[in-house]
């Protein structure tokens, strides 16, 4: 793998792209603190961009399965270097009309770019080192995003917003840089359903036949509810620990902490977890579960960094699992339209959710909201193993039946 050209390349990329992303993400939240005061509608535009996503997934999808995948990640880094440009234009307007510009474009670039990456990886690397490929994926985007929310916080103090934005651009022309001398030899499929319009519901009716049959690949897509629970309000939660602990320097060791642990489970899933098993994400999401429950005791930084912590564990060990259950049970053929589709029902998900964080914390406060979405978390979780190992039972029962 290590040995692997286009893997360190693409691998190169995500690592400076994604700390550019996260110095833009610093300076959105800094745009919004100025411009917004409500929680709610801080959730709003920055899910605003994720609408018109939600239209063109299944669109991406089928694109990406039948073209040519490292076009499909060019076309998409000439689109994020020009959502720059309406950032820019909402700094220097102070205008929150162009900020949503900005989201947009950012919106319909990730529609294709993500899940064109997500396939990529299994035709640049070995069946045998998906486990450990995506699990370095994860451990670069996490420590893209230590590197970049210290580097945007570190620049708010002494440069201006648009400083942060043009480092973005810079990272995202590296990344572009880098997939250009990226070389993947993989032959578009030919347009055999030539004229069939693309659809959400369209794209779901082919896919489901696939992942019907496919129970680890259900299971785990179940099983990633709870954890999105705590991520959909991830930066609001952040926002709103740091004022109750009056404390603004908590935002940064929270995002150190859980990113070191996120480390810290990417590890533990290469050394211990040898293959992508189910009764291993069960134990991850209980740990997530509690560790969203423990922050109605976020009023103290250390209870605060350890739930962060624990959700950060958690998550280095979720994502790489899932992640090769997707790309090894799912066939490849399928992989553009799924991981698309995928994305479309996450981004759905976030919103719902995040708007649902946002409304809460205006409303009920975050003691309750956390203790709500914990408990939620572990009913969501429990059920789902309720039906695993009743499901398991029955699997067992049937070579038994068939030798009477």
């Amino acid at each position: 793998m290590w040995g692997n050209k286009n893997f360190l390349l693409l691998m190169f990329g995500v690592a400076v792209s994604s700390t550019g992303l996260w110095v833009g993400i610093i300076g959105n939240l800094e745009f919004l603190q100025k411009n917004v005061e409500s929680s709610f509608l801080q959730a709003l535009i920055l899910l605003s961009g994720f609408l018109v996503g939600v239209f063109l997934a299944p669109m991406a999808g089928r694109i990406i399965d039948r073209g040519d995948k490292k076009k499909i990640l060019i076309y998409s880094g000439f689109a994020r270097c020009l959502a720059i440009g309406f950032m820019y234009l909402a700094i220097a307007y102070n205008n929150v009309w162009w900020m949503l510009i900005y989201t947009f474009v950012i919106g319909i670039s990730g529609t294709f770019s993500n899940p064109a990456m997500q396939t990529l990886i299994p035709l640049i690397v070995k069946k045998e080192e998906l486990l450990q490929a995506n699990g370095v994926y994860m451990n670069l985007f996490t420590g893209a995003r230590i590197a970049g929310t210290a580097l945007g916080g570190v620049m708010l103090v002494g440069m201006s917003l648009s400083a942060l934005y043009t480092v973005t651009l810079i990272s995202y022309v590296i990344l572009l840089i880098a997939t250009f001398y990226m070389k993947v030899d993989v032959t578009p499929r030919e347009k055999t359903e030539g004229g069939k319009k693309e659809s959400f519901f369209g794209t779901l009716k082919d896919l489901y036949p696939i992942v019907r049959d496919q129970h680890k690949v259900v299971y785990s897509i179940l099983l990633l509810i709870p954890p999105y629970l705590f991520l959909s309000g991830f930066n609001l939660m952040v926002i709103e620990i740091s004022q109750i602990q009056h404390y603004p320097g908590i935002k940064g060791i929270l995002y150190t902490t859980e990113g070191l642990c996120v480390f810290l489970g990417t590890y533990l899933a290469k050394r211990f977890l040898k293959e992508a098993k189910l009764p291993y994400l069960f134990g991850i999401v209980f740990i997530s579960a509690l560790a969203h429950i423990s922050l109605f005791m976020a009023s103290h930084l250390v209870m605060s960094v350890i739930s962060f912590g624990f959700f950060g564990l958690a998550m280095g060990l979720l994502f790489p699992v899932t992640t090769t259950i997707f790309q090894t049970d799912i066939p490849a053929e399928y992989h553009g339209r799924f991981f698309s589709i995928k994305g479309m029902t996450d981004n759905i998900i976030f919103q719902i959710l995040m708007l649902l964080t946002g409304l809460f914390l205006d409303t009920i406060g975050f003691e309750k909201m956390v203790i709500t979405f914990g408990v939620c978390s572990f009913i969501i979780a429990s059920l789902i193993f309720l039906q695993y190992r009743i499901r398991e039972k029955q699997n067992s029962r049937k070579p038994v039946a068939a030798a009477k």
